[in-house]
């Protein structure tokens, strides 16, 4: 009988703590341990990328060291903030996982998407523009048929499965990456690179180009790309807080800090 008791006790012990843990939210474990762990991208500046200097820097890095802040502020103690890099094929699952508390970079908010992770509200609307030589501005007309212009885009994005449909009888070459678009632009290979506006923008910088030489055409984006934060599923109180964060007059000056048009190394205009 005392057997029989005690390995009762112990299973309602044992099944009493795994409820304790499943039931563990973000915050709470970040209290529990003292450290938050975030994921960021190295390659998609200017979100994240790695500067002359060898640095994790970007939008997306520095807004997670804001959230990062504003969490020690919330909890009154000093929180650890650890960095793994977060990939196109790593991406949702080391948030599905909680591999990471939550992946901040250029990810776009999509029902499907929706269905893996939870989003933050967006910190950055984009969307697909043309990028053209300033001199070439003027001549560009998206309001007509684009007929015969040579313009560079990557398959397999929303963007091709878009601006195509609009302008069937432009000239579409394939290009494998916005670097390879970006240099048949400057060869006049191709008279136009489309993509997302501040992907353009970050990869002109990144390849030694002064963004002012070119423009964005149309200044409004045809298409809508809302960026969000990735978070676990099911933790509404690290939404919320991850929420506050973003709609802060602090994330606002980041933005400006980062896309002011006549300040900034990236300068954007963020569509609100």
């Amino acid at each position: 009988m005392k057997k029989t008791v005690i390995a009762l006790l112990s299973l309602i012990f044992l099944a009493s703590f795994s409820l304790k843990v499943v039931a563990e939210t973000i915050l709470d474990k970040i209290e529990r341990t003292g450290e938050m762990t975030a994921g960021a991208r190295k390659d998609a500046i200017p979100f994240g990328y790695e500067d002359e200097g060898g640095n994790w820097t970007g939008y997306s890095v520095e807004l997670i060291h804001l959230i990062h802040q504003e969490l020690e502020k919330s909890l009154k103690k000093p929180i650890k903030l650890t960095f793994k890099e977060a990939t196109l094929d790593n991406r949702f699952e080391i948030v599905q996982t909680e591999t990471v508390d939550l992946v901040c970079e250029a990810t776009t908010i999509t029902q499907e998407r929706l269905k893996k992770v939870d989003f933050s509200l967006p910190f950055f609307m984009t969307g697909a523009q043309f990028l053209v030589k300033l001199k070439d501005a003027s001549t560009f007309d998206i309001n007509g048929t684009l007929s015969k212009i040579p313009i560079a885009f990557i398959p397999g994005t929303t963007t091709q499965e878009i601006i195509p449909q609009i302008y069937p009888f432009a000239d579409w070459k394939v290009v494998k990456s916005r670097r390879e678009g970006l240099l048949k632009l400057k060869k006049g290979e191709v008279q136009a690179v489309v993509s997302d506006g501040v992907l353009l923008v970050g990869e002109l910088v990144q390849v030694g180009n002064n963004p002012r030489d070119f423009t964005l055409i149309p200044r409004q984006p045809i298409t809508t790309e809302l960026y969000g934060c990735m978070l676990p599923k099911n933790n509404p109180d690290w939404k919320e807080f991850i929420d506050n964060v973003i709609v802060s007059q602090k994330t606002l000056d980041l933005q400006d800090k980062w896309f002011n048009v006549e300040r900034s190394k990236f300068p954007y205009i963020i569509q609100n």
